[in-house]
């Protein structure tokens, strides 16, 4: 568990555990004041602490506080076992609601802000993870990718078997979680599971590049290809997150985090890091190739990246796809 959401869970009030019948409506109390936050039912936090958190670690809190010291007594499941594994989640609505999978495979029923998605089996593929029960990785993508759009399953498929990964981070593979969704016998969005699989690719590095490939390719476009080396005369190699080779144009995708965060920027500063970029673009210029650079706006509104796709003059493959212009990133 990371630690900013174990110093979290330290300062939660859970009713169960204190032996007063009045706290419940003290805090109801001081709920409706602003004083303390409900994560789940019996479970709340002081407000202050909430506060220091982004809304990525606010879900993950609440998924982790119900699995952990709720009465939820069920493997997690879906989004909320992809939160425990860190798996990026696209469009994510944020919705206070904790999934984990059902005792049968009678209806889905929900419970309060629990979950129960009917199962199979309750037990297969269940491990444990940052001390929460859950479906292992495989399951927890598959599970994932048949209830939601194109864009979130390809982005959580390509994380999970990317090619360049930190050690130790969690990973898997494109046959491990076609093999659990049969044994599943996932039958609804299956076919919804089987277009991301074929589609996902584990050299794309960031949520970022996945959901730009995934509108790409929905605005009919041509796709490129990813992680393109280039090797200069003088010696150097980098490489760059996609090319099209036909019109020879490289295309980058800048997410704000690399600009904010030292962790990313890997000590350097943020104007270190905008210097190194255009004198990336200039080798790159040099080689005779162009240059096209998208940023988070253009995958909130594909019309921005279309027009920058057309400007640059990339190929069209066929026509465009239907797109979910309503489903925007907003967790990364």
């Amino acid at each position: 568990m990371a630690d900013i959401i174990a110093d979290a869970l330290a300062h939660a009030i859970v009713v169960a555990e204190v032996d007063d019948p009045s706290l419940a409506r003290s805090l109801q109390r001081a709920t409706v004041q602003g004083e303390v936050v409900r994560l789940v039912r019996g479970i709340y936090v002081p407000r202050a602490v909430v506060e220091r958190l982004d809304p990525w670690d606010r879900e993950l809190l609440r998924t982790v506080a119900a699995a952990t010291r709720g009465r939820l007594r069920q493997p997690l499941c879906g989004i909320s076992a992809a939160r425990v594994w860190g798996v990026p989640i696209l469009e994510d609505e944020f919705a206070p609601v904790v999934d984990a999978l059902g005792w049968d495979d009678r209806a889905t029923r929900r419970a309060s802000d629990l979950r129960y998605w009917a199962t199979a089996d309750d037990e297969f593929r269940v491990v444990e993870h940052r001390g929460a029960v859950v479906t292992d990785l495989p399951r927890t993508l598959a599970e994932l990718a048949v209830r939601s759009g194109f864009g979130r399953a390809v982005a959580a498929i390509d994380w999970a078997v990317r090619v360049r990964r930190r050690p130790g981070a969690p990973a898997t593979t494109l046959d491990d979680i076609r093999a659990a969704a049969e044994a599943l016998a996932l039958v609804r969005g299956r076919a919804r599971l089987e277009r991301a699989l074929a589609f996902a690719d584990g050299r794309a590095e960031s949520p970022g590049e996945s959901w730009m490939r995934v509108l790409i390719h929905q605005l009919g476009f041509e796709v490129p290809d990813l992680q393109h080396e280039y090797r200069l005369a003088d010696g150097r190699r980098f490489r760059t997150d996609v090319r099209w080779p036909t019109i020879r144009l490289a295309g980058e995708f800048d997410g704000r985090l690399k600009y904010r965060a030292g962790e990313a920027r890997g000590g350097r500063s943020a104007e270190q890091v905008v210097i190194e970029e255009k004198d990336r673009e200039d080798a790159v210029r040099g080689t005779g190739d162009g240059m096209l650079r998208c940023v988070w706006d253009d995958l909130r509104d594909p019309r921005l990246l279309r027009h920058k796709l057309e400007a640059a003059g990339v190929p069209r493959r066929s026509r465009p796809a239907r797109l979910a212009l309503k489903e925007t990133p907003r967790t990364l």
